[in-house]
């Protein structure tokens, strides 16, 4: 067995923001044969992953930029794609970061929106451009209806160059974090090319087992590849999501095509997946509530009064926030939306388990711990609710057969 150095674990998934455990790491080198093991450490290095806060910085930061250069205007949001998938999280930051600018103008819009009779600021927001071609795809499908003297600017927390270049064709300016492809013979995030080839064939090789590369045909359609959707090689990865753009050993959880095994993905495509190895919530905070009601007891203020809903949110949002999970990872795995989520913080808050900025406070820490450290003690604090009887009664008869 290849020895690990732990601390190289450690500073990883200190890089991942803490989103990603070591295990998590460990279960993901296991798709890989022993001796790529290294390699594949050099690849991980590299990823560039956005936690919420990071892009929430990241559009803060490229929204005072598009006011700057365009201040009175009133401004109209596409999100790209729409309201769904990733759009979601993005209006979600969009509007927590843009309430705090005073005295502007904005709306989130669709094709179907009525402009006023003066030019506006246009805005298309997505969390990744890749290959550009959605953006310019709706670029197509909403420039007869902005009104002349317009200005169309892209928000967007990380993008490709080629996107980048697309849309400046265009007089499209994007803001937001510019990469470049991972294997790209000069200047590649892995150094001088012999050493960059290295960890290209080693994507090459297992990424071909998830997603073979198709023999090229004039006309065909774009299509994910060894190396990700268009060949990107991208190495972006997102909290809330991945793009298909990033290399697929990293999000795909497809069955190898060599010897038939599921691929454990490090950051799959969807929330869903990832808040699927956070098993310890849902199987035990119906025993978390049971073991607070019983430390708690005889205090006049309770926090778990019950098994309902509230007490049930309120126990996950103290696990989540301990184990600082992302609001959106807490939306999904409560079943919440974010105006829920909202209302559950502000609760927490006036319960003394949740500061201001969302961080918990003293009092919330310890009511978490306190509970998770009396979690394997559970049998001698409800020991004195089993009533003993010096007598068991046995029926005569039971399921039609008798003692006889």
């Amino acid at each position: 067995m290849l020895k690990i150095d732990t601390q190289v674990l450690v500073t990883l998934r200190y890089r991942f923001d803490e989103q990603i455990s070591e295990a998590d790491i460990l279960a993901w080198l296991y798709n890989f044969e022993e001796s790529d093991w290294g390699t594949a450490l050099t690849l991980l290095n590299q990823v560039s992953f956005y936690s919420e806060t990071r892009c929430a910085n990241v559009l803060e930061d490229g929204l005072q930029q598009i006011i700057r250069a365009h201040s009175g205007m009133p401004i109209a949001i596409y999100p790209i794609g729409g309201i769904g998938k990733s759009g979601v999280v993005m209006a979600y930051h969009f509007k927590k970061i843009i309430g705090r600018f005073s005295h502007i103008s904005w709306s989130f819009v669709d094709n179907n929106f009525s402009y006023s009779d003066r030019p506006y600021l246009v805005v298309l927001l997505d969390d990744f451009l890749g290959s550009g071609g959605s953006a310019c795809k709706l670029l197509e499908q909403i420039t007869s209806n902005i009104p002349q003297g317009s200005v169309v600017a892209c928000l967007c927390v990380a993008y490709m160059q080629k996107a980048g270049t697309l849309l400046s064709v265009r007089n499209v300016a994007v803001y937001g974090d510019v990469h470049q492809p991972a294997f790209v013979r000069r200047h590649s995030v892995f150094g001088y090319p012999p050493r960059m080839k290295v960890v290209r064939d080693f994507a090459l090789k297992y990424g071909a087992y998830l997603y073979p590369k198709k023999q090229y045909v004039k006309g065909m359609d774009l299509y994910i590849g060894p190396l990700g959707y268009a060949n990107s090689q991208s190495l972006v990865c997102f909290d809330h999501t991945t793009p298909n753009n990033t290399l697929p050993i990293l999000w795909a959880s497809k069955r190898r095509s060599d010897n038939g095994k599921k691929w454990v993905p490090l950051f799959p495509r969807r929330l869903f997946d990832r808040i699927r190895r956070d098993e310890s919530y849902e199987r035990l905070k119906y025993k978390w509530i049971s073991i607070a009601q019983k430390i708690s007891q005889g205090h006049i203020n309770r926090l778990f009064n019950d098994f309902g809903r509230e007490s049930i949110q309120l126990i996950g949002l103290l696990h989540g926030k301990y184990h600082k999970r992302s609001d959106s990872y807490i939306c999904l795995l409560l079943e919440i939306t974010h105006k829920q989520y909202e209302q559950l913080c502000e609760n927490a808050v006036q319960r003394n388990l949740l500061r201001e900025d969302g961080l918990l406070t003293d009092e919330g820490t310890r009511t978490y711990t306190s509970i998770r450290k009396k979690e394997f003690e559970a049998r001698s604090l409800v020991i004195d609710m089993i009533i003993k009887k010096e007598y068991v009664y046995i029926p005569y008869k039971f399921l039609g057969i008798s003692r006889d």
